[in-house]
């Protein structure tokens, strides 16, 4: 797990914990070796403590933001949360 903080147009700042998710399967599942990997997803839960929000956002196996709602993590579409992407993409392409 990791943490960073990023800082939004409005001057905001948010702080932001990462780490991998991993899609719970059947034991029979991981004797497919194709199947181990494709479940690695990155997992982001970002928060600001002057607004008391907090987001929980999901990245797929290869970069891009997951389009589904899964347990725990939502999709929205909101101006905020477009703004919490870009910032994360940004920051991760600099790191």
């Amino acid at each position: 797990m990791g943490h960073f903080t990023i800082t939004l147009p409005n001057n905001s700042q948010w702080d932001v914990r990462f780490g991998y998710v991993f899609k719970k399967t059947l034991l029979f599942h991981f004797f497919k070796k194709n199947k181990l990997h494709n479940d690695k997803r990155k997992g982001y839960v970002v928060m600001n403590k002057s607004d008391q929000k907090e987001y929980h956002l999901l990245k797929t196996s290869d970069g891009k933001w997951s389009e589904t709602e899964e347990a725990g993590f939502n999709i929205y579409n909101d101006e905020t949360v477009m703004s919490i992407k870009e910032a994360i993409d940004d920051f991760e392409k600099d790191n």
